[in-house]
């Protein structure tokens, strides 16, 4: 564990935080998982042009919390790597992370682009009120907002007025990219041999 915390502490002197420019197109990528297998979507838009990819990969790391990016980060960036986008959305935290490395990080700092990390639980850190933003602190470093059920953090390349700016709408990249790992999580449930339980 400690080669990936170490690893970790490199993305983190990595990372940029630098103000976006203009953004004309927006991804989102998310990954779903069954039976070992990851199911990685990766959604992209541009104006009125949507594309979206796929790729199924084996998981042989287990789920341990703070140490995601093992087992998403070569899914993500598989989906990501020749994908253009002036933002991109990940499900999962960025610097709102015991190490300040999350998986929105990570992907952002090894693919060199802005990111947005957007998760469903708080991880670390405090919340603290200001006015009508809920600002989340993690060793009294501000590093994201929570909005609704959602804790937005700074990936790459972002400043915290860039998630705040773009925490006040769940991204629809992520929810297209949410509904399809599941729908394609189901069609790898129905490539099961003839008499085997899907569970």
């Amino acid at each position: 564990m400690e080669f990936l915390y170490s690893i970790q502490s490199l993305v983190a002197r990595n990372v940029v935080e630098s103000k976006l420019g203009e953004v004309n197109s927006i991804c989102g990528a998310d990954v779903s998982y069954w039976r070992g297998e990851a199911f990685g979507v990766a959604v992209k838009e541009e104006g009125e042009r949507r594309e979206i990819n796929r790729v199924k990969a084996k998981v042989e790391f287990p789920y341990v919390p703070g140490l995601l990016f093992v087992r998403e980060a070569p899914v993500v960036i598989h989906l990501l790597k020749d994908v253009g986008c002036d933002l991109t959305f990940i499900d999962g935290h960025g610097l709102a992370h015991p190490r300040f490395a999350g998986l929105a990080t990570v992907v952002g700092v090894l693919l060199g682009r802005p990111t947005i990390g957007v998760a469903k639980s708080r991880l670390v850190g405090e919340l603290v009120e200001e006015g009508e933003t809920t600002f989340l602190e993690v060793k009294g470093r501000r590093v994201g907002v929570k909005r609704g059920r959602y804790y937005y953090s700074i990936g790459n390349m972002v400043t915290l007025e860039d998630v705040i700016k773009f925490s006040f709408t769940y991204p629809s990249v992520l929810a297209i990219a949410d509904q399809e790992t599941k729908r394609f999580r189901r069609e790898g449930q129905q490539e099961l041999p003839k008499g085997e339980e899907s569970g």
